[in-house]
């Protein structure tokens, strides 16, 4: 056992009890602990600019110890009196070369932190002479060095000269990239390359052009490597050429999956993707997903236009069920767009034709007459999407981010539809941690439609509220306008038939317990109605949730109130936040 005795910061006592190291568990081990045990403490002084520090060891034998205890085989005291610390008088900093004319280095020295006046702190000076090494290789300085790294204790350890000379050498240029011969246009691997030849060097550029590589999806490995540097003294060029191997992905990848959410039960899920079809870069994904609620099928094929993952045509099929507790619907749609990603941004502009079938479960004996058991409807309808999401921590549980998506479409009655509307939709999720262990999650959502009082719209373009991701303590999609199911006011239940406008707002704490589970408190509010039929309803829960390999497991016990009514539901959800 060792003890520390003096007047030691904690920074101090941290760092004696690295250098000392872990305790011996041998006779053998020990004596060689406290043989060295006072030299060891030293440097751990000194590293922190204590150099008068004194330092009495004293080891208590086995017999001396077994008089007070028997749980002890022995000790060693470590008595120490600091004294004072060294001082940095100097600092001198001298770069040479071309690094001295560059802005990335003027940063770090203006910012390294080591002052005249403070102790002196090894630690410190080791860090500084590892980013300017760091920086030199980030920004293309190859053949630099530091020249000259010293302190200078003097005054009789009273004060300390810290010197540090580095000479960069030339800034290397990014050369040719040489990709091996893989079955694609030559042009569209190029658009990849985030640089251009004879741009300055940094590994952020190199490490892109990397993730460009990777998110096409095409390649099954990626080799970026520098060639041998190309170095013309005459004409003062540098250049680093770079070489790029690939190889192709599996023909064929498929997914298989299972989910469950209280909004549509169990779900199961089959995905068919084909990563390359051709030279060009055409790639589709064929997804199905089957829950007794909400059966879907989804066909995308892509085109790359002028590059391989940021621009691409798209054609889209899309085949879904919905059954909703007092309605039926079947719709499909065919859809032509470009998608565009620039700047975190992806923006989608398209022209979808969505024919739609929906069936209302009218009172069997006396139905509303004033509305169809069976209706049927097709638009053609341009639209913008816009989306954007920033996050930052673990991919499926972030400690910050943000989504933004906006959605503007609409269609007319004499360019090809059966009713004109306009549409407008947006969401937010926002994340944020307050501090360690204390995360806030909120989202908003808001959606308007324009369309003629006496139109009837099809009912997945409408509004609805209600469920996991919406108004938790309410059954999914079940706040909406609604009709009456009977001409008899008398009978029948009023049917949910959505509506033009919507607003959901929530507010949720979390609070880590561990690594894996986390306890939540959450409110959520809003509603979706017909203009001039605006009435919010609200819930407020608490929540359990495991945070698994593949997201978040939740468990919500949610409290809904819809004026005098109320009731309590359990929501279940697996899956990422954003």
């Amino acid at each position: 056992m060792v003890t520390l005795n003096g007047q030691l910061p904690k920074v101090v006592h941290n760092n004696i009890r690295a250098h000392l190291g872990k305790l011996p568990n041998s006779v053998l081990e020990r004596s060689a602990f406290i043989y060295s045990a006072k030299d060891n403490t030293r440097e751990a002084l000194q590293a922190l600019g204590y150099y008068q520090a004194e330092i009495i060891s004293q080891v208590i034998d086995n017999n001396t110890i077994a008089e007070k205890t028997s749980a002890k085989p022995w000790l060693l005291n470590l008595n120490i009196t600091l004294n004072a610390a060294t001082l940095i008088d100097k600092v001198i900093i001298s770069l040479d070369g071309e690094a001295s004319q560059d802005p990335a280095f003027q940063a770090l020295l203006n910012n390294h932190g080591i002052k005249p006046g403070e102790n002196l702190h090894h630690g410190k000076y080791e860090k500084l002479k590892a980013d300017l090494l760091s920086l030199a290789l980030q920004r293309g300085y190859f053949n630099g060095a530091l020249t000259e790294s010293k302190i200078v204790i003097k005054n009789q350890y009273h004060y300390a000269d810290i010197t540090l000379r580095y000479t960069s050498g030339p800034r290397y240029r990014f050369g040719d990239v040489t990709f091996n011969d893989f079955d694609l246009e030559p042009e569209l691997l190029s658009n990849l390359i985030p640089f251009q030849k004879n741009q300055y060097y940094s590994t952020s550029a190199f490490h892109q052009l990397q993730h460009q590589l990777e998110a096409t999806q095409y390649f099954g490995s990626i080799i970026a490597v520098p060639a041998d540097k190309i170095e013309d003294n005459i004409n003062h060029q540098y250049t680093l050429p770079i070489n790029v191997a690939l190889t192709p992905a599996k023909s064929h990848q498929f997914d298989l999956g299972i989910g469950y959410a209280t909004d549509t039960d169990f779900r199961l899920s089959a995905a068919w993707r084909t990563p390359l079809i051709n030279k060009y870069g055409h790639f589709q994904e064929t997804k199905f997903e089957y829950s007794e609620i909400n059966p879907t099928g989804k066909f995308i094929y892509s085109i790359p236009l002028n590059h391989l993952s940021r621009d691409l045509l798209q054609f889209q099929m899309n085949i879904e069920n919905v059954d909703y507790a007092e309605q039926k619907t079947k719709f499909y749609s065919t859809q032509i767009g470009r998608l565009v990603s620039n700047n975190k941004w992806q923006r989608q502009i398209y022209t979808r034709y969505h024919k739609e079938v929906w069936q209302y479960e009218l009172d069997e004996q006396v139905p509303n007459i004033d509305w169809s058991e069976l209706d049927a409807a097709s638009y053609l309808i341009p639209g913008i999407t816009w989306s954007k999401t920033k996050r930052s921590g673990p991919p499926l549980d972030p400690s910050e981010g943000f989504r933004q998506t906006y959605n503007i479409e609409g269609a007319h009655l004499k360019a090809g539809s059966d009713n004109s509307f306009f549409r407008i939709h947006a969401r937010w999720n926002y994340i944020t941690t307050l501090k360690t262990n204390h995360r806030l999650v909120t989202r908003a959502e808001f959606g308007a439609i324009y369309v003629d009082r006496d139109a009837e719209l099809a009912p997945s373009l409408r509004f609805y509220a209600g469920g996991d991701q919406s108004i938790r303590g309410f059954a999914y999609q079940s706040i909406g306008a609604t009709i009456p199911s009977s001409s008899d006011p008398e009978q029948g239940e009023p049917i949910v038939v959505g509506g033009t406008r919507l607003l959901v707002a929530s507010i949720e704490y979390q609070y880590y317990l561990n690594d894996k589970w986390r306890i939540a408190l959450f409110s959520d509010g809003g509603s979706a109605a017909n203009k001039g039929e605006f009435k919010p309803v609200y819930s407020f829960g608490t929540g359990l949730h495991y945070i698994s390999p593949v997201g978040a497991v939740k468990f919500d016990f949610a409290y809904g109130i819809d004026g005098d009514d109320s009731n309590w539901r359990i929501h279940i959800n697996l899956g990422a936040e954003l």
